[in-house]
């Protein structure tokens, strides 16, 4: 008999992984997309706790020692998933009692480095130069030694998009749009600004740009001139570049 149970085991594991597969293939909208990928490990423990102890009430039911094994395994499972839940919790209100972050500072850990864009109860989310998202727990960082650059408080960070003509290379063109933040009054020189590559189609290049300005009234300033000097079509920017 007990052969059977590892094959419904085994039985069991195909299912959930196909079941897995098919949900990350479904056709539907993002956040529905989301919510499906982020409840289905959940329901796949809840799934295989219930196998468990069908299992145990098979070898056990008629044993005196049964109601001691579920009360083991329920008190065990309660400690894992408090253990699980809380610990980042408990770690991201020592962290933030003893640390000032801020969003749009800069921070590095031992694995990532980037720019902090929230704050979370059991996590940060950081924004790498590449403009990846990534998510820390907080237990990770109080395991490891953290580095953040500290604002100043007259600079302010902000994001703006560039529609520029592809004719000019990626690389240049991000080295050229950075160069003329840099050099505008306007601009916080003590944070390099991040350039990224949102979409690339044969006649346009389509930059994401993030900039620090000495105050919030600057910002404006800073993006209308980004778009004056560069959102211009072909003809023009070339003209420009020779003048």
């Amino acid at each position: 008999m007990t052969i059977i149970y590892f094959i419904l085991a085994f039985v069991l594991f195909l299912a959930l992984r196909f079941i897995s597969r098919l949900a990350s293939t479904v056709p539907a909208k993002k956040s529905i997309h989301k919510f499906l990928l982020r409840a289905f490990p959940m329901v796949e423990f809840i799934i295989w706790i219930a196998f468990g102890l069908w299992i145990l009430n098979y070898f056990f039911e008629d044993n005196s020692i049964y109601g001691i094994l579920v009360s083991i395994a329920a008190g065990s499972l309660i400690f894992l998933l408090g253990w699980y839940f809380l610990r980042d919790f408990v770690a991201g209100i020592i962290l933030k009692t003893e640390i000032a972050f801020e969003v749009n500072q800069r921070i590095k850990t031992s694995q990532h480095e980037g720019i902090l864009r929230k704050l979370g109860y059991r996590s940060i989310e950081i924004e790498t130069e590449n403009g990846e998202q990534i998510k820390i727990p907080y237990g990770m960082i109080t395991a490891n030694a953290i580095v953040l650059q500290n604002l100043d408080e007259s600079s302010h960070g902000s994001e703006t998009s560039l529609r520029v003509t592809s004719s000019v290379p990626v690389q240049e063109m991000m080295d050229r749009i950075s160069k003329e933040i840099l050099l505008l009054p306007w601009s916080s020189i003590n944070h390099e600004p991040i350039i990224r590559v949102s979409q690339q189609e044969a006649s346009f290049n389509l930059f994401l740009v993030h900039f620090y300005s000495l105050s919030k009234r600057h910002t404006s300033l800073i993006s209308q001139h980004l778009k004056n000097t560069f959102e211009n079509d072909e003809s023009s920017y070339m003209i420009k570049k020779e003048v």
